[in-house]
């Protein structure tokens, strides 16, 4: 499957990695392919601001974009992103001339965990709802938040399921700021071998309990 098959509406969560090791992660859904521009449209990205982003075409960014087939997911590697008109309206165009290929299920398989948490930024801690998580990354929501901005993270919880206490560490790269007044934040996973060793048993137990 090329990224130019992708159909409308279809949901796809895009990742850049910038030269300074930033990682920024978006999820959202194609306005509009193009065959002969082999690429699709989607939304213009916006950072915490609310401001579209324009990459500066001197600097070299690595985009990939992963999406879900019949439970699976297929990654599109080497993607280039650019900031184009569309119906004079600013858009993204994502093109990719490699096929997807199928990719490790266990790296972007979000469990659900919805537990309480604290997660400690700088010199400061703050209660938050510990959403999902997966081999490559997690998500929490706290109250309104208009706190210092928050970069690396550590979260303790206790994982009711497993009946075990869990930190684990990463790195913030979405906030959202939501209608009903809270925020949420997506994290990039620093992986440690016990963590992946964790999230690879919760996976395994939240399927057989979903079965």
């Amino acid at each position: 499957m090329y990224i130019y098959e992708l159909e409308q509406d279809a949901a796809l969560t895009l990742t850049v990695h910038l030269p300074d090791k930033t990682v920024l992660e978006w999820k959202c859904q194609v306005l509009e392919n193009s065959t002969k521009g082999r690429c699709i449209i989607i939304p213009p990205l916006k950072n915490e601001e609310g401001k579209i982003i324009n990459f500066a075409p001197d600097v070299k960014v690595d985009a990939e974009v992963v999406i879900i087939r019949d439970g699976k997911p297929f990654i599109f590697k080497n993607c280039h992103l650019q900031l184009i008109k569309l119906k004079d309206k600013k858009v993204h165009a994502i093109i990719c001339k490699q096929p997807g290929i199928n990719y490790n299920r266990r790296a972007y398989f979000r469990i659900p965990i919805d537990e309480y948490c604290y997660v400690n930024h700088g010199t400061a801690t703050v209660d938050a709802l510990l959403l999902d998580m997966s081999a490559s990354g997690f998500g929490f929501i706290v109250g309104h938040y208009d706190g210092n901005p928050m970069d690396f993270v550590q979260v303790s919880y206790h994982d009711s399921l497993m009946n075990a206490d869990i930190k684990v560490m990463g790195r913030v790269v979405r906030r959202i700021n939501q209608d009903d007044g809270r925020t949420f934040f997506g994290c990039y996973m620093i992986p440690r071998p016990d963590i992946v060793k964790y999230i690879n048993t919760r996976q395994s137990k939240t399927i057989k309990t979903r079965d």
